[in-house]
């Protein structure tokens, strides 16, 4: 091939004119390399820095054996007993391994549906299904922490069949945030008011009385389950049906919709 050649006028130099495809081969040539070169600094950075890993709880498990997950985890046999209990789902819902496993999962988790109904109870549809070999599809509770306040929950399972008998139900859920909790608040959730613009109350038995007192001077879920000789569950329970009655969304507003009804 005959490169074109220009004169310089007045001189005897000559520059040569390069084709426009050899500039646009150039060009793409360095794009690959900056390319592979921005790959391989990407490839020597740590799985921490591409991966982002928010407090990964990690249980060794003797039907599932070892796990890690970021998500709130806990298994249940075939009675519903909870068998293992992860830090993740303490930290979200505030309950220890210690107070938790061997005890019920629906007396820690006191889940109900939007409309109220409740989820977590004896014989409950994952344990039906699991106990018929069958999975259950995600779903949504409305859970209660340790410190009675409520949580919108979404769950996964995973069920394990031995093959001698028996299953293990592995839980697995994060809490829901953002617009779709007010969305999914049950109606013992929402604060209920008369025409008046008043709060409906109903009445309150006489242990809901004294545990609406104990709080409101200033008593934690734990104090007031030693001072009644009661366990954390009961008393959680307790706390979450006053707020119920009263319309109330927190503690907090618990106590003084208490004090408004003359009720502290």
């Amino acid at each position: 091939m005959r490169a074109a050649v220009a004169g310089i006028a007045g001189t005897g130099a000559t520059r040569t004119q390069e084709s426009p495809y050899t500039t646009m081969a150039t060009t793409r040539t360095g794009h690959a390399r900056q390319r592979i070169a921005e790959r391989a600094e990407c490839d020597a950075c740590p799985l921490e820095a591409r991966l982002p890993i928010h407090d990964t709880a990690i249980v060794e498990e003797p039907w599932f054996g070892r796990i890690a997950t970021a998500d709130g985890l806990f298994v249940t046999d075939e009675r519903q007993r909870v068998v293992t209990w992860s830090s993740s789902a303490q930290r979200m819902l505030g309950f220890s391994p210690e107070e938790v496993v061997n005890q019920p999962c629906y007396l820690a988790l006191m889940g109900r549906e939007p409309d109220g109904h409740p989820v977590c109870r004896r014989g409950c549809p994952v344990t039906t299904n699991a106990r018929r070999g069958r999975g259950t599809a995600a779903y949504e509770v409305m859970a209660r922490a340790r410190d009675g306040s409520a949580k919108l929950l979404s769950f996964s399972v995973l069920v394990l069949e031995q093959p001698g008998g028996g299953f293990h139900v592995l839980h697995l859920f994060r809490e829901v945030r953002g617009a779709r909790v007010g969305e999914r608040l049950s109606t013992v959730e929402r604060v209920a008011h008369r025409s008046g613009g008043e709060p409906a109350v109903e009445t309150l038995t006489r242990r809901e009385l004294e545990v609406l007192r104990m709080v409101a001077q200033g008593s934690t879920i734990d104090e007031v389950a030693e001072a009644l000789a009661i366990s954390v569950f009961t008393a959680r329970n307790h706390v979450a049906n006053v707020q119920g009655k009263l319309g109330a969304r927190n503690r907090l507003e618990m106590v003084l919709l208490g004090m408004r009804s003359g009720l502290v």
